[in-house]
């Protein structure tokens, strides 16, 4: 099923370009909060943290849409992405929101007790990644079973306990792909600024927590910086969008949706006609 849902994944890449926003926008907000970071600073850099939840539950859910469908035009794409728009933002929120208030309720109590220091890392553990496991098929159930917000969030947890095995080997899966995408991009980027990161070799652990965002830039330098951005824009970009398509492929075969083809073509203008 692991193989077939990537199969699946990178054929939906290839006939809907479309595809490929949802990564392409996540990887330009962030590069652009990575810049801002560097020259304006932590705090303005975090006010485009709202507009990434604003604009990248549009284009998740106008890709899960096309998916649905079978429709890769630009119409039909952002048909689905106005469609189906709040129902993914809304659930998005609420397992937010639960996350954080759990953390919170857990903190508290330890914090009187002068533990929170120690186990604030076990915590946010404990609390995350039960979360994610089992309510990572939300976004998927909204927009295929056209769920509401604690509806989506219930059939995502019971797709993930009726099927633990086929998900826990997705999930193993998916870090192998952020793995083949990172590493060598990572290794290529050292490669390229080793003269200018290898100071950093020398700091210990405090020292480069202590360096703020304007050292580091000034050891980059400006074509470090910029080089820095479009490397991370390719990753993310490619990562993002790979992994939405899996996730997509993988949820329609656990859910028993039936897989629609994709069947048309583009004419001059770049427009899509269904056959």
């Amino acid at each position: 099923m692991i193989r077939e849902s990537l199969a699946r994944a990178l054929v939906l890449l290839r006939e809907c370009p479309l595809l490929w926003l949802p990564g392409l926008a996540a990887g330009a907000l962030g590069a652009l909060d990575l810049v801002l970071q560097f020259w304006l600073g932590t705090s303005t850099a975090m006010r485009l943290w709202f507009l990434e939840l604003v604009i990248l539950p549009f284009f998740t859910a106008a890709s899960y849409a096309s998916v649905h469908t079978g429709e890769c035009g630009a119409s039909s794409y952002l048909q689905g992405g106005a469609r189906y728009y709040f129902r993914v933002m809304l659930p998005t929120l609420v397992i937010g929101f639960a996350t954080v208030l759990t953390i919170l309720l857990l903190t508290i109590p330890l914090t009187f007790m002068g533990i929170a220091a120690t186990t604030l890392p076990l915590i946010l553990a404990g609390t995350v990644v039960p979360i994610i496991f089992f309510t990572f098929f939300y976004d998927t159930a909204a927009v295929f079973e056209d769920a509401k917000v604690f509806e989506s969030i219930r059939r995502s947890v019971e797709v993930v306990l009726r099927r633990a095995g086929q998900v826990i080997l997705f999930y193993l899966a998916c870090f192998v792909i952020l793995a083949a995408i990172a590493i060598p991009l990572a290794l290529a980027w050292t490669s390229i600024l080793y003269d200018r990161i290898l100071p950093l070799a020398s700091l210990n652990t405090t020292d480069i927590q202590a360096l703020s965002s304007v050292s580091i830039s000034s050891m980059l330098g400006f074509d470090g910086l910029v080089f820095t951005a479009v490397m991370f824009v390719i990753a993310v970009t490619a990562a993002v969008s790979l992994l939405l398509a899996f996730k997509a492929a993988f949820y329609q075969q656990i859910s028993g949706e039936a897989v629609p083809v994709l069947q048309g073509e583009y004419d001059e203008k770049g427009r899509w006609y269904k056959y």
